[in-house]
């Protein structure tokens, strides 16, 4: 059994794991890795085309 300031402290480990969650992912994606995840998507579209089928 946990005793309570163990209790408490794991509570405040979760809350700011959790506010650090929500800052970072509120947070914009940068330009070059939406480029990027552009270019994936294209190059998968392009692989799934027929004409891109060998």
């Amino acid at each position: 059994m946990a005793s309570k300031k163990t209790d408490q402290l794991d509570r405040q480990i979760d809350e700011n794991l959790r506010r650090v969650y929500m800052n970072a992912a509120s947070e914009p994606v940068p330009d070059r890795f939406a480029k990027l995840l552009e270019q994936l998507r294209q190059r998968e579209a392009d692989t799934n085309s027929p004409k891109g089928q060998s």
